[in-house]
């Protein structure tokens, strides 16, 4: 089944705060702190309520990236999950849960080792995999976009995002945590499709826009900072943001962090995106440093012609330490491009072919063991250093 166009239908809110506006809570933990913190969240937005949400279908979308326990900070914490699902039943939600991990990972493993599988199973949640329940071809903005069936179906996608670095985007939280409406081997096709960052930043804009109305609570409690979104370092944040709207959401995020959201694709301006300025409430947060990675958004700080022009002196391509390589496999199966081959000899890691290389980073997001970081040429990091931008 096609769409023409799935327009996003707005509900009846019952709320002081405009779309944009985004709330932020202090909380250091993941026990008594997380449960307080959710209850005010719920209490002070007005616009969650039982009135909005009773009887409404609500899929909660969680970063299920791939298979870590929640200690590692690569996805939504479980508990935070419980305590959105509980808030929810009391609001007389009709709950499912569901995401599409990354394709080279185990779907099993990951609801196992993230806790997402056991939370569902103790709160009497159905947690779906989106591969087998389907998926429609949307037509969007001139693009054809296969999303799962379950994102397009329901009244409201509860969107929880983990606050992260991203060695492609920058930063990924609300916004980009969409992208796992794609399932399976479709995310790796249109990495395939939209190579370059200002693409790939308009493709997650046009994928928001397919989807019925998105609300975010963002998992900045512990985050993650450099060589995200699954092989960088646990950080905290002690931080949970909410908003009706994840592009205001992740430009608030941006502020706290320090980053310049047009270093981020899907937030640029010249990518379509219309900034609405949010009104900031609640807590006061600052983050005194926050480390991005060291990955493509440097090749949007040079002109398109001159990376191509200067190809072998202006690149960023993964880097693999042959000490940590276990030899799994999964990033040469995560590869959108065929740009890597898994070796004979278990002590060399996988061959890449650096002409096939789209910078994509699917590798560097599914390797168990951060055996891949993302590296740039010497001339970009000089570029970057002199632009302010590493």
């Amino acid at each position: 089944m096609i769409f023409t166009r799935v327009l996003k239908q707005p509900l009846s809110y019952n709320s002081d705060m405009k779309e944009s506006d985004v709330l932020f809570i202090r909380c250091a933990d993941y026990k008594d702190a997380l449960t307080s913190a959710v209850e005010r969240i719920f209490k002070d937005t007005h616009w969650l309520c039982r009135e909005n949400i009773a009887g409404k279908r609500v899929l909660i979308k969680p970063n299920m990236l791939t298979d870590r326990i929640p200690e590692q900070a690569v996805t939504t914490h479980p508990e935070l999950l419980r305590q959105v699902i509980n808030q929810l039943k009391r609001c007389g939600a009709l709950i499912t849960v569901g995401d599409s991990p990354a394709s080279a990972v185990n779907l099993k493993e990951v609801w196992r080792k993230t806790g997402v599988a056991a939370v569902c199973c103790d709160e009497e949640v159905e947690l779906i995999s989106f591969e087998q329940s389907g998926a429609e071809i949307v037509e969007c903005d001139g693009r054809r976009i296969s999303i799962a069936k379950a994102a397009l179906q329901c009244d409201i996608i509860f969107n929880l995002p983990k606050v992260k670095s991203h060695s492609l985007t920058v930063l990924t939280a609300a916004v980009k945590n969409l992208y796992g409406v794609i399932p399976g081997y479709t995310k790796t096709a249109l990495h395939r499709q939209h190579p370059d960052l200002k693409g790939f930043g308009a493709l997650v804009k046009t994928i928001h826009d397919c989807l019925p109305p998105v609300w975010s609570i963002a998992d900045g409690v512990i985050g993650m900072e450099g060589q995200g979104p699954a092989n960088g370092t646990p950080v905290h944040l002690a931080f949970l943001a909410v908003s009706r709207d994840p592009f205001a959401l992740d430009i608030a995020i941006c502020g706290v962090l320090g980053i310049n959201p047009q270093q981020v694709p899907y937030l640029a301006v010249d990518n379509g995106i219309e900034w609405h300025h949010p009104e900031i409430s609640g807590d006061t947060i600052k983050i005194s440093h926050f480390a991005v990675p060291t990955g493509a958004h440097l090749l949007d700080s040079v002109p398109i012609w001159v990376v191509k022009l200067a190809a072998g002196l202006i690149w960023v391509r993964p880097d693999f330490c042959k000490e940590r390589c276990i030899h799994c496999g999964m990033c040469v199966r995560a590869c959108p491009v065929n740009a890597l081959t898994l070796e004979e000899r278990t002590d060399k890691p996988p061959r890449l072919n650096k002409q096939l290389c789209i910078t994509c980073s699917c590798c560097h997001e599914v390797c168990p063991v951060d055996a891949i970081k993302m590296c740039q040429s010497p001339l970009l990091r000089m570029v970057g250093a002199f632009k302010g931008l590493e």
